[in-house]
């Protein structure tokens, strides 16, 4: 690279005033790099008023059990846990991206759990102390602590409005899902089925009313839990869904589970009944069924319509043995066209056995209930557009990171809640339809926001991009008007900041 030929003192590196390079496209274009004090991660800052609100990060922190020294810690536990949190929301999915996190201001600002304009000169730590938080919350106690407290931020989040109480009706969506692994991490196993080396986590979704069509206070990932590649659909499932039941249980009065035909034994319907949820699940063939549907396959005479046949009617006279009792089975006939514009020689059909009372959910409402829960796969896959990595040398790290990554995408799912319900304080009127955006998109253009810091007055002053400021005020005021919680753990004690180690960096540099 040609030297800038800019009058003015040469500077450490070489570079005149911080030029780094002239563009040839525009010669007045010049690239620098001088100031520190610039973001591309503003709504960190976002998410931290959230939290902070809703007291998550500081309450989870406190029933993890620390093994470090106490005369040796510069960051406390919830400060690190912070910092894992938001960087795994802000799209920083490796370990080694904490040292991006670290140098930044507003990551700075927002992660230190101290008062005062010192918070952003201080720098976060760096990826060695984040492999050790990863390693020091692989025990199995502080494992069981993050499955629980992934409820958290749902329950803090739906009791932050006016009324503190559960909502009537409470879906939870559970399936496994592949996450495919790079390496030879322990558990992982070549899944022929999905054509990749994976882990097969288990993993539980709540939603209000489980349509997903209206944004409400409250929802996401409810538990998880990671299993080996080759574990069957329904491995250890049966006491995962029992204590979905009784966590979901402080969110809604009626608790609906659904789950596909991988979850379809009897042993686990029972279970589901004599808990008192409500179940839909879809049913696999089997032979009895199969000549209970046969009358109803009859196609009608004449030219089908374009769009093909669909409906959905109830059998009766089925009844597994393994069932505590009858339970209802309802044929759904799906006889579409293909994509040559033509229907199959025979007509497409399936099953679904659910415990709703058949005034409450008559055969098509319980299609179309089940049939909801696409939008749960829909989730799933916004998880793993985050680009987690489980690469971790040993099975619990591994879930550790899985079980961070979901706290943090419950947390985007409460500024995504908030965004879509703002209104434009100026206007009343909606600040940004918001409706339908996926996690990548909300968090790329709300939350990887440019600001420049500045301070003045003892403060410090963050200049947000002019076109955001709108949609920020919008949220923050909603999140502002959450009700007052008392604090369940007590305010940390501040005290001074212990030296950095002399060989760290005071600022970024990438390992190239």
């Amino acid at each position: 690279m040609s030297e800038a030929r800019i009058s003015g003192k040469r500077t450490k590196n070489g570079n005149r005033h911080g030029i780094l390079f002239d563009f040839t496209f525009n010669r007045s274009v010049k690239l620098r790099s001088q100031t520190p004090n610039v973001t591309a991660n503003a709504g960190v800052l976002l998410l931290r008023e959230a939290d902070q609100r809703l007291g998550v990060t500081r309450d989870i922190a406190a029933k993890l059990q620390d093994s470090r020294h106490p005369d040796g810690i510069r960051y406390s536990l919830t400060e690190l846990l912070r910092e894992r949190l938001y960087a795994f929301a802000l799209g920083f999915s490796r370990q080694d991206d904490a040292d991006i996190a670290a140098h930044d201001p507003a990551f700075k600002t927002a992660v230190w759990d101290r008062p005062g304009c010192r918070v952003a000169d201080e720098r976060l730590a760096s990826q060695p102390t984040a492999s050790r938080l990863v390693s020091m919350l692989a025990t199995r106690r502080n494992r069981e602590e993050l499955r629980e407290a992934l409820a958290l931020p749902i329950l803090r989040h739906q009791r932050s409005g006016t009324e503190d109480r559960r909502v009537q009706l409470g879906v939870v969506d559970i399936d496994g899902f592949p996450v495919e692994t790079h390496g030879e991490q322990p558990g992982a196993v070549y899944n022929g089925y999905y054509g990749k080396t994976v882990y097969s986590p288990l993993a539980a979704y709540f939603s209000v009313n489980g349509d997903f069509a209206s944004r409400r206070l409250g929802e996401g990932f409810l538990r998880a839990q990671l299993r080996d590649g080759n574990a069957p659909p329904a491995g250890e499932a049966e006491l995962f869904i029992s204590k979905v039941v009784n966590q979901a249980r402080e969110l809604a009065k009626t608790v609906a589970i659904r789950i596909d035909a991988g979850f379809a034994s009897a042993d686990i319907l029972n279970q589901i009944d004599r808990a008192g949820a409500r179940f839909t699940v879809r049913l696999p063939h089997n032979p009895a069924l199969d000549r209970l549907a046969q009358p109803f396959l009859a196609r009608p005479s004449g030219r089908p319509p374009k769009e093909g046949h669909e409906f959905a009617v109830e059998l009766t006279g089925y009844k597994n043995p393994g069932w505590d009792k009858q339970y209802r089975v309802i044929l759904v006939v799906a006889d579409k066209p293909g994509k040559n514009g033509c229907l199959s020689l025979f007509p497409r059909y399936f099953f679904i056995a659910a415990n709703w009372p058949p005034e409450s959910m008559s055969p098509g409402e319980t299609l179309e209930h089940y049939r909801q829960r696409g939008t749960f796969e829909d989730r799933l896959g916004e998880w793993n557009a985050l680009g987690v990595n489980l690469s971790q040398d040993s099975f619990a790290k591994n879930e550790v990171t899985l079980l961070l990554s979901l706290l943090a995408f419950n947390l985007l799912e409460i500024i995504r809640a908030e965004a879509e319900s703002a209104n434009d304080p100026r206007t009343n009127s909606p600040a940004a339809n918001y409706a339908g955006w996926d996690m990548n998109r909300l968090r790329n253009i709300l939350l990887k926001t440019g600001a420049v810091l500045s301070r003045g007055g003892r403060r410090l002053w963050f200049d947000l991009a002019e076109g955001m400021a709108p949609l920020w005020s919008a949220v923050l005021t909603r999140i502002r008007r959450w009700k007052k919680r008392e604090d369940s753990t007590p305010p940390p004690n501040h005290s001074d900041f212990i030296p950095l180690p002399r060989q760290a960096f005071l600022a970024y540099t990438p390992r190239l």
